[in-house]
């Protein structure tokens, strides 16, 4: 008796998930996930996925909705969801690169580094990807933690070129060049990005450090100075006082 009954209830679920939305159930969709999106952004998970669970029961086929679920579960650190949710999205929209983007953040990090680039390369591959630094930057750290250095020097440098304006990617390629004694390369590296992003307090930062290497005292402290311009971090703000005052004490 049992099996005759499961029989009608899945084909009614079939036929439910296969069911049109209405434009009022899609608008009411769009504007729970809006908000979940609004509460992720807010470190509020419980409402978030409150208002982005909902949203899927209202409009299943939304890929967008998929994400923003992958990217709550993400968050909370169950990756095994996130990775779900995200190769649910791309099951309903196969280009959809900031899915592939995402996925690959979770396959990465799951340590399953062939199939995280494989994703990566489908979202920078994608011509409509408004962000595709983003894909080549994560192809980078990828790299990075296989210790594959030229291949991550090479994927920094493309998200460089989709963004001269990409702050992460300067941050990491200096430090892969100064890592590998190319020092004088990481302070060019560095001296470009807050010539174009004069308000990037990590790379002042860094570049100071650099200076001081070196043994360019004024360099440093004009780098620290913009440190000190372009943030209200207490703490960076302190270390950045101490750094000033050893070397004022150096040059006495």
């Amino acid at each position: 008796m049992k099996r005759f009954v499961l029989v009608p209830i899945a084909a009614c679920a079939a036929l439910l998930a296969c069911a049109p939305v209405s434009p009022e159930r899609k608008m009411e969709a769009s504007a729970r996930m809006e908000m979940g999106i609004t509460y992720m952004e807010q470190r509020n998970l419980p409402s978030a996925m409150r208002e982005l669970t909902k949203a899927s029961e209202l409009d299943p086929g939304n890929p967008e909705v998929d994400v923003a679920l992958g990217l709550a579960y993400q968050t909370r650190g169950d990756l095994e969801k996130a990775g779900k949710y995200f190769r649910e999205a791309i099951g309903k929209k196969s280009d959809y690169a900031e899915a592939h983007n995402n996925l690959g953040i979770v396959l990465s990090r799951q340590g399953k580094g062939e199939e995280a680039i494989r994703e990566f390369q489908a979202a920078a591959s994608n011509v409509l990807y408004p962000t595709p630094e983003w894909a080549y930057y994560n192809m980078g750290e990828e790299y990075r933690r296989r210790r594959d250095r030229e291949k991550a020097e090479a994927m920094y440098r493309r998200a460089i070129g989709m963004n001269d304006r990409y702050v992460n990617a300067y941050l990491r390629l200096a430090m892969l060049q100064a890592d590998r004694g190319r020092t004088e390369d990481a302070v060019r590296t560095l001296e470009v990005c807050v010539a174009l992003s004069p308000d990037a307090v990590p790379a002042w930062m860094d570049l100071g450090k650099l200076f001081l290497s070196f043994g360019r005292r004024q360099d440093a402290e004009n780098a620290f100075r913009n440190v000190l311009a372009n943030s209200s971090d207490p703490v960076l703000r302190k270390q950045v006082s101490d750094f000033l005052n050893a070397a004022g004490k150096e040059n006495r």
